[in-house]
């Protein structure tokens, strides 16, 4: 016992001269600094028993201590994301991210997020979804081996931002911006919302009668002209499919309902529009009768000639 602690205060010692040794200046630049005080650059590490005896022998304080930064001296991107309040409500667009690395898509968020907030845009907080997990198992080797196995996982990271209340020019804007920067190892897609005046109707028939397209969207105007289209063919459809039916009577309605409810009856898992189908199908008069019909309608009618007397024998 009493060795150590002799060796400890020799130990002491040797440190506080070594570090007298080191920090002492020569001659000339003690003149120099005479009536200066002296602040060390660089801090010494020290034992906390060694604390004093090296404040003593050198006169200054050589630990190192932490430096305290003013928070109006830190750079703005370090601060937390603050997202712009939303006035209406009125969603824009959806941004959905995955990625296998929690850090990664965290911090790509809150970029995202800064740029939504320098670029005038209302984005909602990260919305964190539930992680999906995949899992394989693998035989670490076959034969005597067979039961050791090795399992592997993945974990895919979700997260969602909601954009509201923001002109679509700047939201697309803003997409292209962060598209541009996205890090590698984060997956992003994105859907908008896209809102028409109560006049879009009216603007797009006007548009079809005179042919002026400039306040139409010509995507808009496409899908309406292909939906005419789909009306006019089922209409042809239906007309071809129905225009030979006869003329049903009340007791022949009140008998093909009392059929189709037994139908049904019997299979309650049949679909009642197919059935009525078949069974308005099956009273339509057969192909050639139809045929027949149709070549007498298309016969000229035929027209009397006069009648010329036989000449005489």
């Amino acid at each position: 016992m009493i060795r150590s602690v002799s060796a400890r205060a020799t130990g002491a010692r040797v440190v506080a001269a070594r570090a007298l040794q080191l920090a002492q200046p020569s001659a000339g630049v003690r003149l120099a600094l005479r009536g200066l005080t002296l602040e060390p650059t660089t801090g010494v590490r020290t034992a906390a028993t060694y604390a004093k005896i090296l404040d003593k022998v050198l006169g200054i304080d050589v630990h190192k201590k932490e430096k305290v930064v003013p928070q109006s001296e830190i750079d703005s991107i370090y601060d937390k994301p603050v997202s712009l309040p939303k006035t209406h409500g009125i969603p824009v667009c959806r941004v959905a991210l995955w990625s296998f690395q929690l850090q990664r898509i965290d911090f790509y968020v809150d970029f995202c997020r800064k740029a939504a907030y320098h670029m005038g845009v209302s984005c909602s907080g990260a919305v964190p979804m539930p992680t999906v997990v995949r899992r394989w198992t693998v035989l670490k080797s076959p034969f005597v081996h067979k039961s050791s196995m090795e399992v592997f996982e993945r974990r895919t990271r979700k997260r969602v931002l909601f954009v509201r209340d923001t002109n679509p020019e700047v939201v697309a804007k803003w997409l292209a911006y962060i598209n541009e920067n996205i890090p590698v190892g984060i997956g992003m897609k994105y859907w908008m919302h896209e809102y028409e005046p109560l006049d879009i109707g009216d603007r797009i028939e006007k548009a079809l009668q005179t042919g002026d397209t400039r306040h139409v969207d010509a995507q808009s105007l496409e899908s309406t002209r292909y939906l005419q289209h789909v009306v006019k063919r089922g209409r042809r459809r239906l007309w071809t499919t129905y225009k030979d039916l006869p003329v049903y009577s009340r007791d022949t309605v009140a008998k093909m309902a009392e059929d189709i409810a037994s139908q049904l009856k019997a299979n309650p898992r049949a679909n009642i529009e197919e059935v009525t189908h078949n069974m308005v199908i099956a009273t339509r008069p057969p192909k050639e009768e139809k045929r027949k019909k149709r070549k007498a309608a298309a016969a000229p009618a035929p027209t009397e000639s006069p009648s010329t007397p036989s000449p005489p024998a």
